[in-house]
């Protein structure tokens, strides 16, 4: 995607795309919870993947609780004391993700249940290497326990508020503009309507509305003169400056990997042009430093496990510049999951 043309409208796109991506969610009262196990104790809706769980409650209140809750026992109920954990079900795999952070997008959620189950394998017809890859991926639909009661806070962290988790999303745009400039003068120089029609954007699942916030802070993949000594990123630090901003001259690209079991997150630097000047890609970041998952010596891409973002498997040479700025989240970051591919 390093070439001329109609650069902005093939982003917009994408973007719109992602945007109107949902996820296939599944809510069911907890057990030993009022109104659980009725006929009514689960609601089944497709939100946006850009949503958060608070953003939610209205609907779930309106279509579960008040339904499956009578009159007093709706009354006891207070909305502060409700939280989410993921639904372990009968799946085989890692441990799942449990209570849901409040301040996590949707998509951030689905995505730890995507590599909580490892990719089926495909069977090999006969000797020699196989593609272990799955034949064509296969998600469930993100299954939550709505509790009433006892939230654990030091694992929710914040309330269950639609003021924190604006808050949070704030700071993760500054985050994430620090990492492509190391500055935040694009966010903190925005006039505050533009800023603000960023989160109402997604409170109102207006991407008209987000694109005036996202169209300033997320730059596009424009082409760009390859640098005259190829060990040095181009950079553009000035927001007045002349040439135009792309997501391929940034000094770093705000990308997050996950990994299954609890791992810590990897968040390394990763410039959008490597040491020979072509763009990074999905595999060479993945064979960098995941080297025991993605083996550079291994004949096929993905030998060990698949990488997956926005609920799509990535295809390996996909230049990670034109992904940070046409199928990132809401906040700028580009979120990777890592799913292990089973055994036959």
């Amino acid at each position: 995607m390093m070439t001329s043309g109609p650069v902005a409208s093939s982003a917009d796109l994408f973007r719109r795309l992602s945007w109107q991506s949902t996820v296939p969610l599944e809510v069911r009262l907890a057990e030993h919870e009022p109104g659980a196990g009725s006929g009514a104790d689960r609601y089944y809706m497709y939100p946006p993947r850009h949503a958060y769980l608070p953003l939610l409650i209205p609907e779930i209140r309106e279509n579960l609780v008040e339904i499956a809750l009578d009159d007093q026992q709706l009354a006891e109920t207070n909305e502060a004391e409700w939280w989410f954990e993921e639904d372990p079900g009968d799946a085989v795999g890692f441990a799942p993700q449990g209570a849901c952070r409040w301040h996590w997008p949707l998509d951030l959620i689905h995505l730890h249940s995507i590599i909580t189950h490892p990719a089926p394998g495909a069977s090999s017809n006969g000797p020699g290497p196989s593609a272990p890859g799955p034949s064509k991926p296969t998600f469930q639909p993100l299954r939550l326990l709505l509790h009433l009661s006892n939230p654990p806070a030091d694992k929710l962290m914040l309330p269950n508020t639609v003021e924190s988790c604006k808050a949070n999303y704030m700071n993760q745009l500054r985050e994430a503009d620090f990492v492509r400039w190391r500055n935040t003068s694009r966010v903190t120089n925005m006039r505050r309507p533009d800023l603000d029609a960023g989160w109402d954007g997604i409170v109102h699942d207006d991407y008209d509305m987000y694109m005036r916030m996202a169209s300033r802070l997320i730059p596009l993949p424009h082409s760009v003169p390859a640098p005259t000594n190829p060990s040095t990123r181009p950079a553009i630090t000035d927001p007045n400056g002349k040439q135009p901003e792309s997501s391929y001259a940034v000094r770093a690209l705000p990308i997050k990997v996950y990994l299954p079991d609890g791992a810590p997150v990897v968040q390394e630097v990763v410039p959008p042009l490597g040491a020979d000047g072509q763009p990074t890609t999905v595999l060479s970041v993945l064979q960098q430093h995941l080297p025991l998952l993605f083996p550079s010596s291994s004949k096929i891409p993905y030998p060990m496990a698949l990488p997956i973002a926005q609920g799509v498997e990535l295809p390996p040479e996909a230049e990670l510049a034109w992904l940070s700025s046409s199928v990132c989240g809401a906040d700028g970051w580009l979120r990777i999951g890592i799913r292990l591919i089973a055994e036959n």
